[in-house]
């Protein structure tokens, strides 16, 4: 089992490099699927997603959402929030303890 991952735009990513995480710039949905599966063959336990490209990719979110690893978190990027984010971490909270919190 690997460590984490980040897939997204390179002025979202390249920041987490300095953190030791391994990145993949991407700039389409397709190039970002191909990284998630990459990532996820590899074994790693924590990708990182650009929540611009969710939608490339909700398949893959669907389907490691049945297994405990890798989990998939999407971040905000470079043009802002779309709120997925905030979503998609309310409700891994929400499974994990069973309650709203936010």
């Amino acid at each position: 089992m690997k460590n984490i991952a980040c897939v997204g735009e390179r002025e979202v990513v390249f920041p987490f490099k300095a953190l030791g995480l391994e990145i993949r710039p991407v700039n389409t949905g397709e190039e970002a699927r191909e990284a998630i599966e990459h990532f996820i063959k590899e074994g790693y336990v924590l990708i990182i997603l650009q929540e611009d490209f969710v939608d490339a990719v909700s398949d893959l979110l669907a389907e490691t959402e049945k297994v405990p690893y890798p989990a998939i978190f999407p971040i905000p990027g470079s043009r802002g929030r779309k709120g997925i984010a905030l979503e998609v971490l309310r409700e891994k909270i929400k499974k994990a303890i069973g309650a709203d919190i936010f």
